[in-house]
């Protein structure tokens, strides 16, 4: 089970439909994440749509 509460922004998440966003802002509640999804729209993530915190691409 993920801890959303440490999710922080610029983490990226792998979501349940195979797609990856980045974080923008963790709400804070343990349920939802504002992220930048694929298409550069921002939109609130569901805590049950997140499978996994991806590492960050090295720059």
């Amino acid at each position: 089970m993920l801890n959303l509460l440490a999710i922080e922004p610029g983490q990226l998440v792998r979501l349940r439909d195979g797609s990856t966003a980045e974080v923008v802002e963790n709400i804070g509640d343990g349920i939802w994440l504002k992220a930048r999804l694929a298409d550069g729209e921002e939109d609130l993530v569901f805590c049950e749509d997140v499978a996994a915190v991806e590492d960050a691409p090295q720059s």
